[in-house]
């Protein structure tokens, strides 16, 4: 009796053994317990997310960031000389329903005018990408940049060109999100 109690516990021990060996051999998928929304991808561990989304998950639209009303100033110069007194002024940023990353930029400066532009983000910067917009004498730019999700900045760049040289006029808001 006394062999078999020993067989049975070496069996058992030598068991044991081998599962945990085998256990802990074997190597773990890191993406075993991350899900990835809106068509996001798990690497290493860590959501990609498509193009349109943010968040650990891809949970979040990359332009809801940028969402809301804004107010704030405006300030315009030509030439890098100031001109006149800062203006009180109001942007307000909304959705493109048909396009994912896009969204529309309403502010008096340029009324009536409604500016569409495309959200990029990196790591640091926030921004919303307008198309330079050409006439027959000028050139018109903006840059949008969103800082600490709260501080809105719109710098309109006009290039116009005449006889007796180039001027450049600068408009500049900064705003905060109500």
């Amino acid at each position: 009796m006394k062999f078999w109690k020993l067989t049975a516990l070496t069996t058992l021990v030598f068991s044991a053994f081998i599962v945990i060996m085998l256990y802990t051999a074997c190597e773990r998928n890191p993406c075993d317990n991350v899900t990835c929304f809106n068509g996001g991808s798990c690497n290493s561990g860590e959501c990609r997310c498509p193009t349109g989304y943010e968040g650990t998950q891809c949970q979040t639209l990359s332009v809801s960031r940028f969402l809301g009303k804004y107010g704030g100033f405006t300030s315009c110069g030509y030439n890098a000389q100031p001109v006149g007194a800062q203006v009180t002024d109001t942007a307000v940023i909304t959705a493109d329903p048909n396009n994912i990353n896009f969204v529309y930029i309403a502010f008096k400066n340029i009324a009536p005018n409604v500016l569409h532009g495309f959200v990029s983000n990196t790591v640091s910067t926030y921004s919303i990408i307008v198309p330079i917009d050409s006439s027959y004498n000028s050139t018109l730019k903006f840059t949008v940049t969103l800082q600490d999700d709260k501080t809105l900045s719109i710098v309109e760049y006009a290039n116009y060109y005449h006889t007796t040289g180039d001027t450049t006029a600068v408009c500049t808001f900064y705003g905060t999100k109500d």
